[in-house]
């Protein structure tokens, strides 16, 4: 096995730096739980008082599990969406602000940034990531987000318990588009500010993954349609771009230090993007351009030479560990399970994200009726299947200059508001949304250099739900009490 594939197998350091067109595939199946046709209500509001113990002092909260109805321009009923939030008492004579949160898919709830790494009650995990098997233990989080900011976790129509309302088939269907998913987020956060009386509020978005790309557009629409400003956004494993980053094109890599991992950097964004340009054919063995890449990612030259320098993240994945009987996960290469007899028709499942999806289904069944007092005997859809098979992606390739619905969105907002925070983090081993791709993409934006310093372009141990691992869930959360602290002052950690 070359050198920088053994770091795979040893588990400490292998990483994603040599993506550099990578995908941007909409997250893999969940529970395929179609909607009824006549969908019970759901309790409207329930809100429970609560206190967590963290370092040093202990913190007062209010949880409020809640419905948010949407109409459309004649007053009808469109849907019902599901919000929970945690509100703290701010110290006297200042304002708290209010950070709205949705994951990706398209099809998933909020769940995972709620019971995963900002919430006060998350799932227990171990330092490597992996999913812990059942049953499920939730814990007091100390490095909750709640500590500097309130929290609304949302989840959009077709994900949690959120669902269309009318007469069609399916009433959730019309919700799941690009900008109907946007403009419903945004008559959300509309009505939720107007309910809580907090529009003074300092406004922050923080999205992950496909999440990511919903929060880079809401920076821009919700001021321009909603008359919401926003303070600062924080995207997680996002998705900012799917006109770039191809949906079954891959390439990976890995690293064993710091000076390794530049170096595959500077190949991945020079030569690599030089020689792909300059590839004809299949290329014949003992290619040099094929050799090196070959080195770089630990797979034979024969693999690579049949990808044409272009391996898919699943081929990845599936071949590094091949002679060791195992598969990696997309969601985070450190992790693996065994592989069935022939690995290329092993549908098992991902090692991380099919075992997540079960973890926080049963996490979030629990505590809902007993920590949140919300009780109703509809499914909490975790990670649904059809809302992402029928997503219809076109109004995410708009946007100016070639960029993208969601980087021209990240761009009018910056310009437009130069003092909007911006942090963009990235786990070292995910296959999904690499890191380097966040980084080249932002670097695509047309900013002046005194913005552009402004940007933080953060990389922890981990893979998409890089949370997960118990330091760095510290180490984000850290960073994100600094981007959200008034200017001037300490942020209380």
């Amino acid at each position: 096995m070359p050198r920088l594939s053994r770091i795979g197998q040893q588990g400490g350091a292998f990483g994603t730096a040599v993506f550099c067109l990578f995908t941007l595939a909409a997250l893999p199946a969940g529970a395929d739980d179609k909607p009824a046709a006549a969908v019970p209500e759901l309790p409207a509001r329930v809100e429970t008082r609560h206190t967590i113990n963290l370092t040093g002092h202990t913190l007062d909260y209010r949880a409020v599990a809640e419905t948010i109805g949407l109409t459309d321009r004649k007053g009808e009923p469109t849907a019902s969406v599901y919000t929970v939030s945690y509100l703290a008492a701010p110290p006297a004579g200042q304002q708290r602000p209010v950070a709205f949160v949705f994951n990706g898919g398209p099809g998933a709830a909020s769940v995972f940034l709620h019971l995963g790494a900002l919430g006060p009650r998350i799932l227990e995990t171990p330092a490597s990531g992996a999913v812990p098997g059942p049953p499920v233990r939730l814990i007091d989080n100390q490095s909750t987000w709640l500590r500097f900011t309130d929290l609304v976790f949302v989840d959009p129509v077709g994900t949690g318990f959120s669902h269309g309302r009318g007469k069609d088939d399916n009433p959730d269907k019309p919700f799941w588009n690009v900008r109907s998913d946007l403009d419903s987020l945004g008559a959300v956060l509309r009505r939720w500010l107007t309910r809580h009386e907090r529009w003074s509020a300092p406004v922050f978005l923080v999205g992950e993954s496909y999440g990511g790309l919903r929060a880079a557009a809401l920076a821009h629409s919700l001021e321009r349609d909603v008359g919401i400003s926003v303070s600062g956004l924080v995207l997680v494993s996002p998705a900012l771009d799917i006109a770039v980053l191809r949906p079954d094109i891959s390439n990976a890599g890995a690293e064993s230090a710091a000076d390794t991992a530049q170096a595959v950097e500077r190949f991945a964004l020079s030569d690599y993007l030089v020689g792909l340009a300059g590839l004809k054919g299949i290329p014949p063995a003992g290619d040099p351009f094929i050799a090196r890449i070959a080195q770089l990612i630990g797979l034979s030259d024969d693999i690579v030479r049949r990808a044409r320098g272009r391996v898919p993240n699943k081929v990845f994945a599936r071949e590094l560990r091949r002679a060791q009987g195992e598969i990696l996960s997309l969601y985070d290469a450190t992790v693996a399970r065994p592989a069935g007899a022939n690995p290329s028709g092993d549908h098992a499942g991902d090692p991380v994200l099919d075992p997540a999806i079960a973890a926080y289904t049963a996490a979030f069944d629990s505590y809902a009726p007993e920590a949140l007092g919300y009780r109703t005997e509809q499914p909490y859809r975790v990670l649904a299947r059809e809302v992402s098979r029928e997503w219809n992606w076109d109004a995410a390739r708009g946007g100016d200059g070639g960029l993208g619905l969601a980087l021209s969105s990240l761009e009018d907002t910056l310009l437009q508001h130069p003092g909007t925070k911006l942090l963009v983090a990235n786990g070292r081993y995910d296959l999904v949304t690499p890191y380097l791709a966040s980084r080249w993409l932002v670097d695509q934006l047309s900013l002046p250099a005194a913005v552009r310093a402004t940007i933080g372009l953060n990389v922890y141990e981990g893979g998409h739900m890089m949370y997960m691992r118990p330091k760095s869930r510290a180490a984000l959360a850290a960073d994100a009490a600094d981007l959200f602290a008034p200017q001037g002052a300490t942020p209380s950690r």
